[in-house]
């Protein structure tokens, strides 16, 4: 027979381990909302703030390219400037290098105004602008060719000179003033939108921080439930480790129990066939020896077969009693001690059987409690029944040694050997040696392999009792 041992866990134990879990998963649920909560701000952020940034930064390219125009309109009025005044200082002094820096001046104007026309053409005013400077830039021209041929200049002409200029200055204001608000309003962009960004940065930075602190606590929570479900789970692996100790020493005590019963009842067994099935033989041999004395010759002669085998009955029942109340409570055992026991016991094993069997005891008899002594009795014997039933081995080793108060027995054989983890099925032999051993707190150690098996027993030496 095998045994199966199963553990189930109490009811209330079951409940309140689902308790514990449907405890858990709200604060986890929590949990894993709030982190997503969070990823999702720092995602915004991120978003938002490269957004605010592009904007700002768009704004400040929209500043940097109104300061560009803002220089060639100003390049072109300063060139205009010039071009007037050496105009006039050509007509004044007819000077050929006057005549050289107006033409190159007047190129300059040129390019200025073909710079203006293409990087700022989409606004009206630049066209009046460029009309008015390239109308002035024809007028000294003419005056510049007027005086190329001495003729003098005109008081009308003068007058429409500076009319002219007097015009693209005011073209000039007027271009000034739309670029100056142009330049104003992507400057306000600009700021607004970096302020957007620090006001929406701080606000997600905010929810961020608060989501971190939820996040925080809520892992608390989660720290501090497991914790307790630690808590609980240890307390209750203390409690099944006592229950198992407490179950387990019952179990060894009525193991042990039921050992001591057991060979009290073979020894009140052994008692009763000694005496009285031995005095019931004994006298039905002494009445057939008086009957056959006093039956007469011819009489006899007639019975003698029956008698002889009467007698001879009658002599292999007391045989058969003798052994049966060794076996239940072996005499040499207790009339001469261990060491002689075990000797005897190894010649009936040795009876008949080609297996060698090799003793190593002690010279001298060492006095045993009685019950030591009958355990370490039926310890060998029930290693020898099984060596004989399943090793098939061909030597077997026994060793007995006493020292430092402790018993040490070897029984080593050279037969099949088992798996010793399937120890608990089906080896009930092994189990009680196992038990006779921790009932005395001894210790068993058994090794089994293709080549043999060993088994070791080491139990603390006790002595018998003082008499009284």
């Amino acid at each position: 027979m095998s045994a199966q041992h199963e553990i189930e866990l109490p009811f209330e134990q079951a409940s309140s381990a689902s308790g514990e879990t449907l405890a858990r998963d709200p604060v986890r649920r929590r949990l894993h909302l709030t982190l997503a909560f969070g990823i999702a701000i720092l995602i915004a952020t991120l978003v938002a703030s490269y957004m605010q940034a592009s904007a700002g930064l768009e704004a400040l390219s929209r500043v940097a390219l109104t300061n560009l125009h803002t220089d060639h309109v100003d390049q072109l009025r300063l060139h205009m400037a010039q071009a007037q005044s050496i105009s006039r200082g050509y007509a004044i002094t007819r000077d050929l290098e006057y005549l050289d820096r107006f033409n190159k001046t007047v190129r300059v104007i040129h390019e200025d105004i073909k710079a203006i026309s293409a990087d700022i053409k989409d606004e009206i005013a630049i066209d009046h602008l460029v009309k008015t400077a390239l109308e002035s830039v024809a007028h000294m021209e003419i005056q510049i060719r007027r005086a190329t041929r001495g003729e003098t200049r005109e008081k009308h002409s003068v007058l429409q000179s500076s009319r002219i200029m007097a015009r693209y200055a005011a073209e000039h204001q007027a271009v000034k003033r739309t670029l100056t608000m142009r330049h104003m309003l992507d400057v306000r962009q600009s700021v607004t939108s970096f302020r957007q960004t620090q006001i929406v940065t701080v606000v997600l930075a905010v929810a961020a921080l608060v989501l971190l602190l939820l996040a925080i606590t809520e892992n608390q929570k989660q720290y501090t439930l497991r914790q307790k479900i630690n808590q609980m789970l240890v307390a209750e692996k203390d409690h099944l480790e006592r229950m198992v100790r407490d179950r387990t020493a019952e179990l060894t005590t009525l193991a042990s129990y039921l050992t001591e019963v057991r060979e009290t009842e073979k020894l009140h067994l052994a008692r009763e066939l000694h005496d009285e099935l031995g005095a019931l033989l004994t006298a039905a041999k002494l009445d057939s020896d008086w009957i056959e004395r006093k039956l007469p010759e011819e009489t006899r002669a007639l019975v003698a077969h029956r008698l002889a085998r009467l007698r001879q009955s009658l002599a292999s029942g007391i045989a058969l009693k003798r052994r049966i109340t060794n076996d239940l409570r072996p005499a040499l055992l207790f009339d001469l001690g261990l060491i002689e026991a075990l000797r005897v016991l190894a010649g009936e094993f040795n009876q008949g059987d080609e297996l060698i069997l090799n003793l190593d005891l002690p010279d001298d008899e060492t006095p045993f409690a009685e019950n030591v002594a009958l355990s370490m009795f039926r310890i060998v014997q029930e290693a020898l029944t099984n060596i004989r039933k399943y090793a098939q081995a061909k030597r077997v080793d026994i060793t007995l040694q006493i020292q430092a108060g402790i018993i040490d027995l070897t029984i080593a054989d050279d037969g099949v050997g088992f798996d010793t983890a399937q120890l608990k099925l089906g080896r009930q032999g092994l189990a009680g040696i196992k038990q006779r051993v921790l009932a005395h707190g001894g210790m068993l150690t058994i090794q089994s392999s293709a080549a043999g098996t060993t088994l070791h027993v080491q139990v603390p030496l006790v002595l018998p009792a003082p008499a009284a």
